[in-house]
């Protein structure tokens, strides 16, 4: 299986804000996910998470993956 060269990552405090407008706590939140709250935390604040998962907090949160999520490039840089 080839390496992923990419990390999805929360674009700044938007995960957070969606959360709040959409009257969630992180716990709740997190459960509907099916994540930990911890991991929702994690994510929140910048950790890089799954595709699946950035889709699933979308749909709970209702906003689209682009509002929420970047995909930052994560590929190494060659030493010579």
């Amino acid at each position: 299986m080839p390496k992923k060269y990419y990390r999805i990552v929360s674009k700044g405090d938007s995960v957070r804000r969606a959360r709040i407008v959409a009257g969630l706590t992180s716990a709740d939140c997190a459960a509907a996910v099916g994540v930990s709250r911890p991991m929702l935390s994690s994510i929140e604040n910048g950790a890089g998470t799954s595709v699946t998962t950035a889709h699933k907090i979308a749909g709970v949160v209702g906003k689209t993956f682009e509002v929420l999520f970047d995909i930052v490039d994560a590929k190494p840089e060659r030493v010579r």
